[in-house]
Order: C-alpha cells, then sequence, then structure tokens
C-alpha cells in the first residue's frame, strides 16, 4: 500500500515535466527509491529475527555430563553388589524458544538411554537464561525415568547450602558441597558435586546425586518413606562430547 502511494505521487510529479527523456529519468529514479525501500524493509525484519540471543552449554558443564552416544556407565547396588548398566544409544542436540518472558532462544541436548532395572530413560542438559562466561556454569541437568517423570539432579549456578524451591513436583534443591578427591570403589574422581533434592508434597522423598567432571553421575542415594537404596559406579566406557 505505501509504494502505490509513493507511486502515485512521483507519477503526479512527472507529469510537470516536458520532455520525454526527463519524464523517463525521473521514473527510473522513482523505481529506485521504492526498491531500495523495500529491501530496507525486508532487512529490517530479517535483523529484529537474528538479534534474539542464543544461549548455549559451556564447556565446563559439558565436561560433567555431555556425553556421547556408546558411553555406558555400570552401577552396583550397594545392598545387593547386582550390577546395573546404562547406555547412551542416541543424542539429540537441539535449538529451543523460550516460551515465556524474554525472547531468547537455548541450546538443549537429549541423550536417551538404555537402562536394565533403574528405570533412567534420558538425560537433559538445557542452557541457562544467559550465556556463561569462561569457568561459569549456568545450565542445567534433568533426569528423566521412565513414564515421563523428571528430577533437576545438577543446577551448579546456587550458591553452596542454598536450598532452592523448585516447586511442589520437583522440590527442594541443594548443592551440597563439592569435594576435590572421591574414593569410591578403588576410584578417585575430581571435582565432584554433591547435589540433594527433598520432595515432601505427596511423597517423602530425599535424592543425594554425586556427579563427577568427566564422568557424570558416579553415585546416587535415594531415600523414601524410612527405605534407602544406595548405587555406585563399578565402571564406565566414557565418550567424552568433542
Amino acid at each position: 500500500m505505501l509504494d502505490i502511494v509513493i507511486f502515485d505521487n512521483f507519477v503526479k510529479l512527472v507529469n510537470y515535466f516536458k520532455t520525454k527523456e526527463m519524464k523517463t529519468t525521473v521514473l527510473k529514479l522513482v523505481m529506485i527509491l521504492v526498491i531500495s525501500l523495500n529491501i530496507s524493509i525486508f532487512t529490517g525484519c530479517f535483523n529484529s529475527g537474528e538479534s534474539i540471543p542464543y544461549y548455549s552449554v559451556s564447556e565446563d558443564f559439558a565436561d560433567y555430563c555431555w556425553f556421547e552416544a556408546g558411553t555406558s556407565w555400570a552401577y552396583q547396588n550397594d545392598s545387593t553388589l547386582a550390577i546395573d548398566t546404562v547406555l547412551i544409544y542416541e543424542v539429540d542436540d537441539t535449538k529451543r524458544f523460550n516460551p515465556t518472558g524474554v525472547d531468547f532462544n537455548y541450546q538443549a541436548v537429549e541423550m536417551y538411554t538404555l537402562a536394565n532395572n533403574l528405570g533412567f530413560s534420558k538425560l537433559e542438559i538445557t542452557a541457562g537464561d544467559y550465556q556463561p562466561e569462561p569457568g561459569d556454569m549456568s545450565s542445567l541437568l534433568r533426569l528423566y525415568k521412565e513414564g515421563g517423570s523428571y528430577q533437576l539432579i545438577f543446577s551448579p549456578q546456587y550458591d553452596l547450602g542454598d536450598e532452592i524451591d523448585l516447586g511442589d513436583e520437583v522440590g527442594r534443591y541443594s548443592n551440597i558441597e563439592i569435594i576435590e578427591n572421591f574414593e569410591l570403589l578403588g576410584n578417585i574422581y575430581t571435582d565432584v558435586y554433591h547435589t540433594r533434592i527433598v520432595i515432601e508434597v505427596g511423597a517423602n522423598i530425599e535424592y543425594n546425586f554425586w556427579i563427577a567432571k568427566n564422568f557424570g553421575i558416579i553415585k546416587s542415594t535415594t531415600l523414601e518413606n524410612g527405605e534407602s537404596i544406595s548405587i555406585s559406579l563399578k565402571s564406565a566406557n566414557i565418550l567424552p562430547h568433542s
């Protein structure tokens, strides 16, 4: 509509010129201006879409929990000594759009797993709502179970000792400590995060996870209605993200 109005006004102006050559020259100038206007509008719209920020998972966070397909862990039940294995068989790295609040895109990594008796179906990493500086870790790691329920198990952005209420279903999350050297079943792991999740609404459950750099989950405990289950990493075949 704007193009038509501009064109009509310039046609009226052209009629004031007497010679055919002058009219042709002016008409050419009009067409150039109209085309330039369209290009400017299109470019402005394109740049507007591209201006939405994209936040990715930092390498520091990836070192703790981003692994390639073929990675496997063998966990020992600390009571029965039975061994259960977890295998990543597929990894999807995608871009998602934040549906609420400030507009931004963020990276999401889904690691689909096969597990004997542990009931794990997927590990999911999502980038935080800002681009972290080197050494910073703003991303989240969730553990999905068969049936679709999930648990936030690793979010190092929170200060040690703080308890973060994430809602009735997810519970209260805490970073308990960072252990420089952690010995487990004869192996030494470094820079281990100990995290805890407490759910009291509709259940009485406490989860604890120990997550080691370059190995992921090396130990977990579940205390539910007075019954405790503890598993520890016996061995692993790690294929790190590159």
